[in-house]
This record gives structure tokens, sequence and C-alpha cells, in this order.
């Protein structure tokens, strides 16, 4: 056991478990995390509070009114990732008021790499849309532009590019915003798209999910929507491309509870995750106008408005039912190879455990708990701590791994702990020789998110292969940054 000092709001404890062990390079402080009830930051759904592009590293999260924290603002942080001056610059969007202690309210940012365009969603719990996008070249040319919330424009009720769609139909009750980049691989059929956002529109238990897509210097487009609930709505645990440029989904259904005339608390109510059931898959080769099962077979199409419904054949891979302690949105990745990995938990053997699912390049599926001890050796005890509604984890599959490695960055569900670990399984292991390589006993107060995009070295993205972890460590939100060479 070796002990690492690094800045004194975060203590870590590094465990070297293999040869091939990570560590900490940077520890990087982004602003105090408000002191809300329910967390505004660092929620597993946010996709992303982090990105890198071109250089920079950007951040999005809430802070406190410096004169009354009933009050937050939406803020954004960027760092150059190379050179004499790498501290963050950060401002907050003053002329937006956040009062609302719900922890749905997140902010997902995302960046259109043709036109340099910075895009975020924020605080939306079935309410009308907010969106805002940068100027043009805003990420481009980073280093000729002043850092403020000039470099924005107002706050819209729509997508720039659909103002003849009709706001109270697409645009009313959203929640859970989620942008992701299209990579080059699926570009060929994007029509110039290079950017996607799904939202959901409706409400727990009875809601649609929605696909739209970004082409630089025009706008947005709508895609369609590709899950409707019936009597019920998706929770998905992500979306993600593969090298192949095919666009994966997963998700678990959580059935709707009629709570007409009930007080229903913004972070619970009547329906909760005791009315989730089962692991869903789709894919679509086509940037989501089409949609097929795990056997290739088609079961969705937005031209002609069929989206993927609860009863579409072969779409559930895990039969898991209501009380067996799926939680939703937990967590996605795919890796180098194109396997889809989900990571949820599970109750169905008695027990609450975390559980991989993952999807071979043979469209094979397996499905397998994380180990307890004395099989997994942790100093967090870690994986026997999941709890029904307790912190999310996430997958990271680094993609310059030489054993095709699998990490999961698991908080601890103990009562009262901050405690974080990561664990590694490997492709030759078949992802199950699971083994702690970093641990720390404190410092994750809340679900850590991770950098896509920083671990992408290549030309067009223009990351440096580093693992940013997105951290609220109780009172401070912190940025943590991994070597994972060789790991």
């Amino acid at each position: 056991m070796r002990f690492i000092s690094l800045l004194t709001t975060l203590v870590l404890v590094a465990r070297d478990v293999c040869a091939t062990s990570i560590h900490v390079v940077d520890v990087t402080t982004l602003g105090q995390d408000p002191q809300t009830v329910n967390r505004l930051n660092g929620e597993s759904f946010q996709q992303d509070a982090l990105v890198t592009f071109n250089g920079y590293q950007y951040a999005a999260f809430y802070v406190d009114d410096v004169s009354n924290t009933s009050v937050r603002h939406p803020s954004l942080a960027r760092r150059a990732l190379k050179g004499q001056n790498t501290a963050w610059e950060s401002f907050s969007f003053l002329d937006y008021n956040q009062t609302d202690d719900d922890g749905h309210d997140i902010i997902s940012l995302g960046i259109s790499r043709g036109d340099g365009t910075l895009h975020i969603g924020f605080d939306q719990h079935d309410n009308d849309l907010n969106y805002r996008i940068s100027n043009a070249g805003v990420a481009t040319h980073p280093e000729n532009t002043e850092w403020s919330s000039a470099a924005f424009g107002p706050i819209l009720d729509h997508l720039p590019g659909l103002e003849s769609l009709d706001k109270s139909i697409y645009f009313i009750n959203v929640t859970y915003p989620r942008f992701l980049a299209i990579p080059t691989s699926a570009q060929a059929g994007s029509a110039g798209a290079d950017l996607i956002l799904e939202l959901r529109v409706g409400r727990s238990g009875l809601g649609d999910d929605w696909l739209y897509k970004y082409t630089p210097n025009k706008g947005w487009s709508q895609i369609g929507r590709y899950l409707e609930g019936v009597n019920n709505n998706a929770y998905i645990n992500g979306i993600d491309f593969d090298f192949r440029g095919n666009l994966h989904a997963t998700w678990t259904y959580r059935d709707f509870v009629n709570d007409t005339g009930q007080n229903v608390a913004v972070e619970a109510g009547p329906n909760g995750p005791e009315n989730n059931h089962d692991m869903d898959f789709a894919f679509s080769t086509d940037l989501g106008a089409t949609w097929l099962n795990n056997w290739n077979q088609t079961i969705a199409n937005m031209t002609a408005q069929q989206p993927i419904v609860p009863v579409s054949a072969g779409i559930t891979i895990f039969g898991i039912p209501k009380y067996g302690g799926i939680l939703n949105q937990e967590a996605q990745t795919i890796d180098g190879e194109g396997r889809v990995h989900v990571l949820n938990r599970e109750n169905t053997t008695g027990t609450e455990q975390w559980y991989h699912y993952w999807r071979s390049t043979t469209a094979h599926w397996t499905r397998t708990p994380l180990p307890l001890a004395p099989e997994l050796v942790s100093v967090n005890n870690i994986t026997g701590t999941p709890t029904v509604i307790g912190k999310r984890g996430k997958l990271v599959a680094p993609p310059r791994s030489p054993h095709g490695s699998l990490l999961a960055i698991l908080p601890s569900n103990a009562p009262n702990s901050s405690a974080i670990s990561i664990l590694r399984s490997t492709a030759a292991g078949h992802f199950r020789d699971w083994e702690a390589v970093w641990e720390a006993p404190s410092g994750c107060g809340w679900e850590p998110l991770f950098d896509r995009y920083r671990l992408d070295d290549g030309a067009d993205v223009g990351g440096d292969g580093l693992l940013s972890l997105f951290l609220v460590n109780g009172t401070n939100i912190q940025v943590v940054d991994f070597d994972v060479t060789g790991i």
C-alpha cells in the first residue's frame, strides 16, 4: 500500500495490485458545490459534464449565487491541456437563476467540432426546454475567444433550425438532455451533422425519448421519437457510438403509477426504482433513422414514425422483474472492439449487487455479478456496498488499452461514505477477472462522471489519453486526472 498526498481537499489512497496500475497525475477544483439536499452536480445521466476538444477541456456545473445560496447559476469552465497556462477559467450565467432543489436539473454539455459551437441543456425536469448555444468558433479557436457569457446567445425554448415545430408538443416536459459527438465513422450518412441530442419528453413512467442532430452552421433537425413509452418510460443507461459508427442504447423500463392528487416529491413520489424492470437493447446503423434488435431485425423506422415500443421483438436481453433491484441510468460504454458494456445492479439472488452485462463481437450477451470479498480484495469493500437507490457508477474502456481492459468506477454506497474504487477486468479474462487498481477512502460524495473524449488522442478530437473524473467531494467540484497508460 502506498499513500499519495495531493490536494488537501481530496485524500487519495492508491493500491498497486497489478503491474499496470493507474495513478493520479493532477487534481483541480472547479468551484464549491452548492449545499442542496439533492445534488445538482455529478448525476449519472449528465452527458456530459466534461468534454475535451481541440486541446481544451470544458466543464459544466452549478455554483451558488454570491449573495443568495438558495439560488444557483449555470457555469462553464475551460482549460488548455498543454502549455504554460493550464489553469481553469470559468464564468457563470448570471441571467439565469436555478432555484429548484431537484437532482434532475443537471447541465449537459456538447460541442460541434464543425463550427466550434458549445451547446448546453440545463435545469430540466418535466419543464420547457432550456438551451443555449455559443457563437461559432469558440471551441475551434479558443485562444482567440474571450471566455465569458458574452460568447453565448440567449436562453432558448426550442432548438434553432426547428422553429416550425410546435413547442407545446416537442419541447415541453423535457428531462435528461444528453449530447454526443458524431464520430467520423458515422458522418458519411449524417448529411454533415456532427452532434446529436437525446432527451425525454413526458414524465416518470409516462414518457418518450427523442433524437435530434446538429449540422454545423445550419442548425438542428429532428431524427425522431425512437423510444415510445406505453404506460411506462425507458430510462437509458447511455447512448454511444461504436468504431463502425453504429449507435447503441440500453435501457430499463419503469411502469406508470397514477399519482393524481398526491404530493409528489421531486426526487421520489410513488413511482420509484421498484417499478423498474428488464435490461433492453437496440442499435442503429444509420444515425437513429432505423433501429435493429440484437439479431439485426428492424424494429423501428423514424421516417415511418414507428418507434421502439415495449413489445418490440427481441429488445429484452435480460428479464428482470419489478422489485428486482435494477436501477435506472447507471452506466454504458462501448470498447474498441465494439463490445457493449452495461453496469447496473440487481437483488434477484437476494443480495443487492452490481452486475456487468456485455455483448460480445458475435452478439452474445453475458450477465455476471461483480465479485464480492474475499474473491475481490478491496480496502473499501466496494462491491459489498450497493443499495437499491445508492450512488451509481461508470464504465470506461480506455481505447489504447493493450489488454482490452474495462474499468468500473464505483462510488461506495455505504452509509456516510465518500469512498471510491476503480476496478479492472480484461477481455482475455472474459471480463470476470475483476481486481482493484486504485482506491480512495474519501473524495466522491456523489456520482462520478468522466470525460469520454479526453481518452481519445486522435487528431479529430484533440485528447491526450488521460482519464479525467468529475467528482463532487462533499464541498468542492473537482477534476481528477489519471494516467491509464498500459492498463
